[in-house]
């Protein structure tokens, strides 16, 4: 029987998107089920009263190399989008628009969006990028964009915020085996040391 992982991430979260080769190192794993969740993370520091550091501290000058680096070891294209943090609602909307009727067309969703965020450096909060993003991926860019309005994807996409943050979650990239959490894509070996995979 193949484990279970939640996969807490934000679409404007460089770390989620560093933690990608070792989410599919894990999925592509016929041990492991990966849960893929979008959320809503800028709601979640809201609502703890948090902030990431600024960009011209110390913290968040070297947070901003970490993750230049991180993503290089991680063998992954990198460009900081312009701008940063943007905003992921809609993109993460339209992730549960696909997800309610095909979980891997949603992932597939989701490694484009990352992809073009910080791999490119592009826009994803510009509804013209997400419409090319979808029109790529055989799509209908109007029909993703006008679902993003519909009360029971923005429900669903409130509803998983509501259960992350129920479940502890402080930050982006999030992952759970079992009430297990472990935070940070630096934490993956953890959590394949304590699924029995390392």
């Amino acid at each position: 029987m193949s484990a279970s992982i939640d996969f807490y991430f934000d679409f404007s979260s460089s770390y989620s998107y560093i933690a990608l080769p070792g989410i599919s190192r894990l999925a592509d794993s016929s041990a492991v089920e990966v849960n893929w969740k979008p959320i809503v993370l800028g709601f979640i520091f809201k609502t703890l009263n948090h902030a990431p550091p600024a960009a011209d501290s110390v913290k968040g000058r070297y947070v901003f190399r970490d993750v230049e680096r991180s993503a290089e070891l991680a063998g992954l294209p990198f460009k900081w989008p312009q701008p940063f943090p943007f905003n992921s609602l809609t993109a993460a909307r339209v992730f549960w628009y696909l997800a309610a009727a095909d979980g891997d067309k949603a992932v597939e969703w989701a490694r484009a969006v990352f992809h073009a965020s910080f791999g490119e450096g592009r826009d994803c909060s510009d509804p013209d990028v997400l419409g090319e993003l979808a029109s790529a991926l055989g799509q209908d860019p109007g029909e993703l964009l006008e679902a993003t309005a519909k009360d029971e994807v923005k429900g669903r996409l409130k509803e998983v915020t509501g259960e992350a943050m129920e479940r502890g979650v402080f930050g982006a990239p999030t992952f759970f085996a079992g009430e297990e959490m472990f935070w940070g894509n630096d934490r993956l070996s953890q959590l394949e040391h304590h699924l029995g995979l390392k």
